[in-house]
């Protein structure tokens, strides 16, 4: 695990412990209130962050980007803490937990109890105070959520955004590309994913890209094997077999 300052509010812990892709929690401290985003894998890997916390006397909140279990299973160390999520997070976790702790379990960090998030929205919730804007941007799965720190203009996109290729997890393409057109009207100096740190607008209108050729069948050639196998799962999704 790597510890990074990405800005002057914000640090990222970087995960390497599952071996195709690193994982992204971010720690974003403002005035009163301490945003966490994602959990990772089990309470093992929030112990850095519990860390970070302690002497600190501020609120903690946990926001769960989507409800894939590389986000999710550290959530239960924080039992005490708001944990946000769009309500069809809530109901896919509540739903889903069990299956994927069973098939994917050789990557629990210590405990991986189930929790579930315990403040839902629809559309959005801001904290004005600390100039955090938390919003619904289905995309990458259906519950996606997205956070805009309006004071550093840092835009957290969870996994809608990914470098070589994005994996698309919901048919609703059009809906995914407006997604991404919002990302842009926000303007954001700095974008950070889930699993790919620093990415552009010129990231965001690639995807977008990538969208509309992968939706009207368009051939694409791709750099190596794991961009060809990924994108083969992205078809498969969308159209059935190639």
């Amino acid at each position: 695990m790597e510890n990074i300052k990405i800005s002057e509010n914000c640090n990222v812990l970087i995960y390497d412990n599952i071996e195709s892709y690193t994982t992204n929690v971010f720690l974003i401290e403002k005035k009163s209130k301490i945003f966490i985003i994602d959990t990772f894998c089990g309470t093992d890997s929030m112990i850095p962050i519990k860390k970070a916390l302690e002497g600190k006397d501020k609120e903690v909140i946990v926001v769960n980007t989507h409800f894939h279990w590389d986000h999710v299973w550290g959530n239960c160390s924080f039992k005490e803490n708001m944990i946000i999520s769009h309500e069809k997070c809530r109901e896919l976790l509540d739903k889903h937990w069990d299956e994927q702790l069973k098939k994917n379990e050789k990557y629990i960090l210590g405990n991986a109890e189930k929790y579930l998030p315990n403040l839902t929205f629809d559309t959005s919730i801001n904290f004005h105070d600390e100039r955090i804007e938390i919003f619904y941007s289905p995309g990458h799965t259906i519950d996606s959520i997205s956070i805009f720190d309006h004071d550093e203009k840092i835009l957290y996109t969870g996994d809608n955004l990914e470098k070589p290729i994005i994996y698309v997890e919901d048919k609703d393409i059009e809906t995914y590309i407006k997604t991404l057109k919002k990302y842009l009207d926000y303007k954001p100096k700095k974008i950070m994913a889930g699993h790919t740190l620093n990415l552009t607008e010129d990231n965001i209108n690639q995807t977008i890209k990538y969208l509309n050729d992968l939706k009207n069948r368009c051939k694409i050639e791709f750099e190596d094997e794991y961009m060809r196998k990924i994108h083969a799962e992205n078809y498969n999704l969308i159209h059935g077999n190639i």
